[in-house]
């Protein structure tokens, strides 16, 4: 991809009213269209027509013509743009980082995540990513190419899976084999978290299910916390499930928390000081309506949270 003859153009949808934050952004034709398919997989229906409306618009080569997201970028990344065909920027929504993808042949090739040289959540998925592949999981994780400080950003890159796509509302046992799976992958005696197990970072690949996004992950002796964050995610920010839904698998006999409870030997003394722990020490939330989904979903579970 010669950069000096590259059109790069702004999202009419996903870089305008309807996605400031995202500023997508892409090269144009078939292969613009693989890179933002990549990094651009919004879950809500109108995100993902407006998605939609950007993608017919890059392969058509339309849409108001914007700077290289990428120029002044190290020559690592610009070496291996210039093996690309295609290519797609977003911003992030941790504050000083983007994610940029390339395609080759119209097929995604690679995902690079630019932070800050100080992106401490950035550097903890590159360590994850490095240790992941000693422990045997039966679900994909993204295979690291290179992570490192290149002048003033901190870098993760990894192979992009082709033919993926947003797995959508997994069903109770897809939801109970993966979550069991997670807590089963123990370093002595903690379990793998995940940290943000929510339905935008599990996809459908040939090969299975796959996560992404290891930002928030660790080792920790809390093998219910990603169930629990999974369901309160698919209720409040996605709509998947009501409050009262949401309440009753956290705590019903027969609700998903209990089963996975049951299958890890946990105590119910456990499961309640995990509902306890994620509800008190859950980061604070910016989006008005998730949080007071969230407040309600402790309120009837009986947990006061934080203001």
């Amino acid at each position: 991809m010669d950069q000096d003859h590259v059109v790069w153009r702004r999202g009419l949808f996903r870089a305008g009213p309807l996605g400031r934050r995202i500023g997508l952004r892409t090269t144009g034709g078939r292969d613009g269209v693989a890179a933002a398919h990549i990094i651009d997989r919004p879950s809500r229906p109108i995100g993902r027509a407006a998605a939609s409306l950007d993608r017919l618009a890059a392969r058509l080569s339309v849409g108001p013509r914007v700077p290289d997201p990428l120029a002044g970028v190290e020559p690592l990344i610009r070496t291996l743009l210039m093996e690309a065909d295609g290519a797609a920027f977003v911003h992030s929504s941790m504050s000083g980082r983007c994610v940029a993808a390339i395609s080759t042949g119209g097929r995604p090739h690679r995902v690079l995540k630019l932070g800050k040289a100080d992106d401490h959540p950035l550097r903890n998925e590159a360590e994850f990513l490095e240790q992941i592949p000693g422990i045997r999981l039966p679900f994909k994780v993204p295979d690291l190419i290179y992570a490192g400080h290149l002048g003033d950003h901190y870098v993760v890159m990894t192979h992009a899976w082709q033919r993926s796509r947003l797995a959508g509302p997994l069903s109770p046992s897809e939801l109970l084999n993966l979550t069991e799976a997670l807590s089963r992958a123990r370093v002595g005696d903690r379990s793998i978290v995940h940290g943000d197990l929510a339905p935008w970072n599990v996809l459908r690949t040939p090969q299975g299910i796959g996560l992404v996004d290891w930002e928030a992950a660790t080792f920790a002796d809390q093998p219910l916390r990603d169930l629990v964050h999974y369901l309160v995610q698919a209720g409040a920010h996605l709509r998947w499930m009501d409050v009262k839904t949401v309440v009753r698998e956290l705590t019903h006999p027969a609700g998903t928390v209990a089963s996975l409870a049951h299958r890890l030997g946990c105590r119910r003394s456990q499961v309640e000081e995990e509902l306890h722990s994620y509800f008190t020490t859950y980061p604070p939330i910016r989006i008005p309506r998730v949080r007071r989904f969230r407040d309600r979903v402790a309120l009837e579970v009986g947990i006061t949270t934080p203001a």
